[in-house]
């Protein structure tokens, strides 16, 4: 039996000949790669952030965050076209700017369009990462100080404005917002076969191996 990738396709979906980035078979990989990522995450979180339950919709603020964490990071391996984020990301590379997972988030945060706070800001990645990303998925918590809610007006807020390591508190509706405006962007670059990431690889080959490897 074929594993399935998403709600309505498996592997033996995914279309065998994409090598040619101007296939007309992309257009039903894109399709694919749509159904994948609405299906398991975006939709089942909206059901989650839009609940009739006062109690529910604002008390899932871990999950919504866990979740986009998760899809941070399956993000980039598509960006990049990796299998893992070990792949590339791993303490025994010769090149110091691949050497750590956090910066795996810098790299997705570089490639975005819509995390600014982010982009130009390293530091911030990483205690982002340490402190949000590692803290959900490790313990179940957000680490130091950093908080997670809906009060916030803004993306992110340092708690000491001169020392981000006291912690950063998140405001998980907008960068959910945020993370859904970059997912609909990777997808309106699927489109264009000359679409690059930041390595100026090309994204639709980056994809195809991704999911190559996804289903191997």
């Amino acid at each position: 039996m074929s594993k399935r990738i998403s709600p309505n396709y498996t592997c033996a979906d995914w279309p065998q000949d994409l090598s040619d980035r101007y296939s007309p078979n992309w257009d039903k990989a894109i399709d694919i790669l749509r159904d994948r990522f609405d299906g398991r995450y975006f939709k089942p979180l909206e059901v989650l952030v839009n609940h009739d339950q006062k109690s529910i919709r604002t008390n899932v603020g871990f999950i919504v965050m866990s979740i986009d964490c998760l899809l941070i990071e399956t993000l980039n391996q598509f960006y990049l076209g990796l299998t893992h984020t070990g792949e590339k990301y791993y303490k025994n590379n010769s090149d110091a700017n691949f050497k750590f997972n956090w910066q795996a988030f810098r790299d997705f945060f570089e490639h975005s369009k819509n995390f600014p706070d982010f982009k130009t800001d390293t530091v911030l990645c990483k205690i982002f990462f340490d402190q949000i990303r590692c803290g959900l998925l490790h313990q179940a918590e957000s680490k130091i100080n950093s908080l997670i809610n809906l009060k916030e007006d803004q993306l992110v807020k340092r708690i000491d404005a001169t020392d981000p390591t006291k912690g950063i508190i998140i405001n998980r509706k907008i960068f959910h917002e945020c993370l859904i405006k970059d997912f609909e962007q990777y997808y309106q670059d699927l489109s264009n076969p000359e679409s690059t990431n930041i390595f100026m690889d090309y994204l639709r080959d980056n994809c195809d191996r991704k999911m190559k490897a996804l289903c191997s």
